[in-house]
């Protein structure tokens, strides 16, 4: 079972943020999305998260999370 700790609130993602400066990230999805994850010199990388599912992303605190499409994400700790 996986443990979700929030430590922010949760706020409706689409357009580039640190979600709070957090190296954890909580992402939820209710439809299929692409995700990027960017660094300050502007390397990015993406993925697909698929619909109604959730994954944790590990980023650095300055980097930022955008979506195609509305996705939930919250600043997290997390055990596995």
């Amino acid at each position: 079972m996986d443990i979700i700790k929030p430590t922010a609130n949760q706020i409706s993602l689409t357009t580039a943020n640190t979600i709070y400066g957090s190296p954890i990230v909580f992402i939820s999805a209710t439809s299929a999305a692409v995700i990027t994850v960017a660094n300050s010199t502007a390397t990015t990388g993406t993925f697909t998260i698929p619909a109604n599912q959730y994954i944790f992303v590990s980023k650095n605190p300055t980097d930022t999370i955008a979506a195609n499409l509305a996705v939930f994400a919250t600043a997290a700790t997390y055990r596995g």
